[in-house]
């Protein structure tokens, strides 16, 4: 049974989330007020808000995109069903990021293939310790058969409860 992948933005796509509507925001405003209602210089005061505003939306939208497009990378290997079965070794600590004073977990997998080279693989980050679940167990891992760097470790089938 193929995993329902939802899109979960990571820290890239909230970001987007935000800056997107807001800087089109900025520059509606930039455009939309009359000269008449700005005292002093209407061209100045418009420059800063559509500059600001097309700045924001710009990156906002790129930020979204990159998020979009890793959520459709996954997307596209779940839908080719090439994957192997790692073996959960470990859940470490994100020490790069932190969410309100925590930092994420990510799960560890490892897989050996038949010529004996060892492949790790990393899962999401998720604000709990996957340990106790997927102590001794294994996890799909769907893989782009020609390179096994582009990846998705399917924690959700395990963690989820159906």
């Amino acid at each position: 049974m193929e995993p329902n992948v939802k899109y979960r933005p990571g820290a890239l796509g909230l970001i987007g989330l935000i800056f997107l509507p807001i800087g089109l925001l900025f520059l509606i405003l930039g455009i939309v007020i009359p000269s008449e209602a700005i005292s002093g210089s209407s061209a100045v005061f418009k420059g800063v808000f559509c500059g600001v505003g097309g700045l924001f939306a710009v990156l906002g939208g790129i930020f979204l995109g990159i998020s979009v497009m890793q959520h459709s990378k996954i997307k596209k290997l779940v839908a080719a069903g090439n994957y192997i079965m790692a073996d959960f070794t470990g859940a470490n600590l994100n020490m790069s990021i932190e969410i309100n004073g925590m930092n994420p977990y990510r799960a560890e997998f490892q897989f050996v293939d038949p010529l004996g080279g060892v492949h790790v693989f990393r899962s999401r980050n998720i604000m709990t310790d996957p340990t106790p679940a997927l102590t001794g167990r294994q996890v799909r891992v769907y893989v782009d058969p020609q390179n096994y760097d582009n990846y998705y470790a399917d924690i959700d089938s395990i963690l989820t409860v159906h």
